[in-house]
């Protein structure tokens, strides 16, 4: 535990009405080295502490999370996507010309620039894996 600062040599001062820094409170690595500290704990520090604590968790978890999926997206290749023309998209879906005209307003993938269409290579392929009922 720190030394206190003045207060007669106890590990706890008084305590004041929302005023910090009236005693001295052990650090988690003192709490996590001799657990007996937490005695001397009022419950707010010891709220105090454990929000600190949960904290640093969420902390270090999320760069978990980050480390992850920066391995995972590493091992695969980067998918860029690229608007299809009638034709293209027609030949990829293997349906005719026609049928995109009639259905475009209804497909997930279709890109309208101006009165130009367009579809998502990307998206397509995901139609054509997704299975509909």
């Amino acid at each position: 535990m720190r030394k206190p600062t003045g207060n007669s040599g106890s590990p706890l001062g008084p305590q004041g009405f929302g005023v910090a820094g009236l005693f001295v409170a052990p650090r988690h690595e003192e709490l996590v080295a001799d657990p007996w500290q937490v005695r001397v704990l009022g419950a707010h520090t010891a709220r105090v502490l454990r929000t600190q604590a949960i904290s640093a968790l969420n902390v270090l978890n999320g760069h978990d999370l980050d480390i992850t999926r920066a391995e995972i997206e590493g091992h695969r290749q980067p998918q860029r996507d690229r608007l299809l023309n009638i034709d293209q998209a027609a030949e990829k879906l293997g349906r005719k010309k026609d049928w995109l005209y009639r259905h475009h307003k209804e497909l997930p993938f279709t890109v309208r620039h101006g009165k130009a269409l367009h579809f998502s290579e990307l998206g397509i392929e995901e139609y054509i894996r997704k299975p509909r009922g």
